[in-house]
């Protein structure tokens, strides 16, 4: 695959994660969502976390660690999207080797636990683009199981802590484990 096929898809992929977050957002949430506020998971330093400003995306993939260094994004409640959190983040140049993590969470209240998986597309959406030339997408069409704890939310400005792990099944037939998953984010 040529670099410029792989950009060629790397957008592709955003583009169908958008299509398919507007689409699943059009669609009341069903009350049956595999959802569960915990109160009690919030660590007391969640708001505080948030509040100074701290924006940070980092996970491990495969046990490897991956930072996000630029287009660290998060939104609560955006226009068009209601009730939908959006966690996104990219590392490496602006090229065809930049790999792209984006977490959306739809039908969204409260803090809580959330388990955003391919199974119920109504629960969110979850993809890492340009892992490697053959490892273009994990995720999204492919397939997802990602545990969220949503420690804090706010909106005006909007702030957002949260943790994850889990798996994204990758075009290439293989498991791409998630875990220590961080975000932090404020407006």
């Amino acid at each position: 695959m040529t670099s410029k096929q792989s950009h060629s898809l790397h957008w592709l992929a955003l583009i169908a994660l958008s299509v398919s977050a507007i689409a699943a957002c059009s669609h009341p949430a069903a009350s049956s969502q595999t959802a569960t506020v915990d109160a009690a998971a919030r660590p007391t330093s969640a708001a505080n976390a948030t509040a100074r400003g701290s924006t940070q995306l980092s996970l491990r993939i495969d046990g490897v660690e991956w930072i996000a260094e630029h287009d660290i994004f998060g939104a609560v409640h955006p226009t068009g999207s209601d009730r939908t959190i959006l966690i996104a983040g990219s590392r490496g140049g602006k090229n065809a080797n930049e790999q792209a993590f984006n977490l959306n969470l739809f039908g969204i209240d409260a803090p809580g636990r959330y388990r955003v998986q391919s199974a119920n597309a109504k629960s969110g959406v979850a993809q890492l683009g340009n892992l490697s030339p053959e490892r273009y997408l994990a995720g999204n069409l492919f397939g997802y199981d990602v545990d969220v704890e949503l420690v804090h939310f706010s909106k005006n400005p909007d702030r957002i802590e949260a943790r994850f792990s889990g798996t994204l099944e990758a075009n290439d037939g293989s498991t791409v484990r998630i875990s220590d998953g961080y975000f932090s984010y404020a407006e």
